[in-house]
């Protein structure tokens, strides 16, 4: 539960969303490979490409990313930055659009991100991910990319 009397610094929402908006920037632009630089050691992300623990699971799917070369760009909103049981943590809203859609400007699917962030060394990074698809479009392939090279198989 979120603990409404523990307020958010000015600075500490700002870098969450600086690393949100980074993390979509470098996922849509050719630079999923050095997503796991946004993540601490013992990161988990979890969602439809999914489940990746730790920072190397991280790479990987970044690298096998890179070998798909169809396009996807993220919209983020309605960031939510908060603290909850001690933890600063986050709900985002995303639009992911990809062109491997017979209209690319349709929306593949919409979303939210659930993340909890930890600090090192003074820099927020991604500690927890989930990814929780709310609309999809049964009609847009996904990227061939998954979390293990098992999946999918």
């Amino acid at each position: 539960m979120s603990e409404p009397t523990a307020k958010v610094s000015t600075e500490d929402r700002l870098a969450v969303m600086a690393l949100l908006s980074e993390h979509a920037f470098r996922n849509d632009h050719g630079q999923a490979d050095t997503l796991w630089e946004l993540f601490t050691e013992n990161c988990r992300s979890e969602g439809p490409m999914g489940t990746m623990v730790g920072r190397e699971a991280i790479r990987q799917w970044g690298v096998k990313r890179l070998s798909n070369p169809s396009k996807v760009r993220h919209v983020l909103g309605n960031v939510r930055v908060f603290w909850n049981d001690g933890r600063l943590c986050s709900t985002s809203y995303y639009v992911a659009f990809r062109d491997t859609h017979a209209n690319a400007a349709t929306p593949a699917s919409v979303g939210e991100y659930h993340d909890t962030f930890d600090n090192a060394d003074g820099e927020w990074l991604i500690a927890a991910r989930r990814v929780v698809p709310v609309f999809t479009n049964a009609d847009a392939p996904r990227p061939a990319v998954s979390a293990s090279p098992d999946e999918g198989k």
